[in-house]
């Protein structure tokens, strides 16, 4: 890895959070998000040749990184026919679990629908140029070997076909972050989300029976065992986050006249996404990796002495499985539950010798008033709220690390937040289709994000822009 040194000769390239997966599209907008109608790899095409030829006009070397969630496995429902490899039940219900084998078959069927976005990379990678591949928490299948050989085979065999292959096609794979001195930080940031850090991002699997599957944290389980069945819901906008009220308008609109379903799917999704949560939390405090080794490796790698990386390390946020009730109250078990007690006590006032008024005031107003209070009292986090501070992490990142840019993805917000004298803030927003409107809406301006980072002597100079302003070029 390149650490040694100021390389400001170097021009950075960094997009984050595409949600490449395969192609759908539903007559009733079911899983709109994935139609063919948002298919953007002929812009990615372009961006990544204008920033080439932009770089070697200007004798710089071009450096693309890819920031995580460039693959969406969680929201890959299909399985092979052709019986390569068992497939269970459940796996025919919910997806196919997460092993090497099964998420390289996955990866196949994302890029056979991707052959532009594939032929952009190896173009680039044929021609000398370095990718960087920094693993988010949609696309931690990379810490599968063979998922990576199935992807690194396939630009091979692009670039050979096109004649242009130079030799072997190497993309460097980045578990945690990717640092270049004097230059850039870039991490994915689900470390700092708890619905969607892993416990140990450097050895992000257990053991379920005889073979090795991801950890997956509650996010990546929610979207593949709920919102792969609620296909209404944008899992890239979060429109999902809806009070009581609101929840039940969208199961009139879109659910109560049509053949899908809604609350059975949200009810039993979510007791298999706790479940799997506990499971996994267990069998990782049961029988935890070797962190001393495994953090001796990323040292080596990345060019940083372990102190400095425990230092990093304590910045990300713990699963949320380490608070239950959390989960039960992002899955609304708790106000299920709130709400059966609520039930049951309208049915023992109904049974018992008290006034009329009584068996009606305190269902119709002192139950309300105690779910308003309860509601107000106990709503703590949400997805949103670890986005405020981000710029505090990265400041405290920029404080460790001679860097001039600190890059997240993660949150499809783009933002730059200046940190310093000549040391910035980045999100690379996303290139996911969030839309206005009901489904399939109309694409929201100002995302397909990137971020362009060159210098001017020992001047940087940074752009966040977007593919889809008129002067969204690098």
């Amino acid at each position: 890895m390149e650490n040694s040194g100021q390389s400001n000769n170097n021009e950075f390239l960094v997009l984050s959070d595409l949600h490449l997966a395969d192609v759908e599209d539903n007559k009733d907008g079911w899983m709109y998000y994935k139609s063919s109608r948002f298919l953007y790899d002929r812009d990615l095409y372009d961006l990544v040749d204008r920033f080439e030829r932009s770089a070697l006009n200007r004798k710089a070397e071009p450096v693309l990184v890819l920031n995580g969630d460039i693959f969406d496995f969680d929201l890959i429902t299909a399985y092979p026919k052709n019986k390569e490899f068992k497939v269970s039940l459940f796996e025919k219900w919910r997806g196919l679990h997460a092993n090497s084998k099964k998420s390289a078959w996955k990866l196949g069927r994302i890029l056979d629908n991707h052959p532009i976005f594939c032929e952009a990379l190896a173009l680039f990678l044929s021609r000398g140029h370095k990718v960087v591949y920094v693993l988010g928490n949609h696309d931690r299948e990379f810490h599968f070997d063979e998922v990576k050989q199935v992807f690194l085979k396939r630009l091979s065999v692009i670039a050979t076909g096109l004649g242009l292959e130079k030799g072997k096609l190497e993309v460097e794979f980045r578990p945690w972050f990717y640092y270049v001195p004097g230059a850039i930080y870039v991490e994915h940031g689900q470390q700092y989300d708890h619905y969607t850090s892993f416990r140990y991002v450097l050895e992000p699997t257990v053991r379920i029976g005889r073979e090795e599957r991801l950890a997956l944290p509650m996010g990546n389980l929610s979207n593949r065992y709920l919102m792969t069945k609620m296909g209404f819901f944008n899992p890239h906008a979060s429109d999902f986050i809806l009070n009581l009220y609101s929840y039940f308008t969208h199961w009139v609109k879109y659910y109560a006249f049509s053949i899908r379903g809604l609350a059975i799917n949200w009810f039993l999704g979510s007791l298999v996404v706790m479940g799997k949560l506990l499971r996994i939390r267990n069998k990782l405090l049961s029988k935890p990796p070797d962190m001393k080794a495994l953090m001796q490796r990323e040292s080596a790698t990345a060019g940083l002495e372990i102190t400095v990386l425990q230092k990093l390390a304590a910045l990300q946020r713990a699963p949320i499985t380490s608070r239950f009730f959390r989960i039960l109250r992002e899955f609304w078990i708790d106000r299920l539950l709130l709400g059966g007690l609520m039930a049951t006590g309208t049915v023992v006032l109904a049974l018992v010798p008290i006034p009329l008024w009584i068996k009606l005031m305190v269902p119709l107003s002192a139950f309300p008033l105690a779910y308003f209070i309860y509601e107000w009292a106990i709503q703590g986090e949400n997805i949103h709220t670890f986005e405020k501070n981000l710029p505090d992490i990265a400041g405290k990142i920029a404080k460790l690390l001679d860097v001039k840019v600190v890059a997240f993805g993660h949150t499809h917000r783009p933002r730059m937040v200046p940190l310093g004298r000549n040391t910035v803030f980045a999100n690379t927003g996303t290139w996911a289709p969030v839309t206005f409107g009901p489904p399939p809406g109309r694409l929201k301006q100002g995302l397909r994000n990137f971020l362009h980072l060159r210098f001017e002597g020992a001047e940087p100079i940074v752009k966040l822009g977007s593919e889809m302003d008129l002067d969204g070029g690098t």
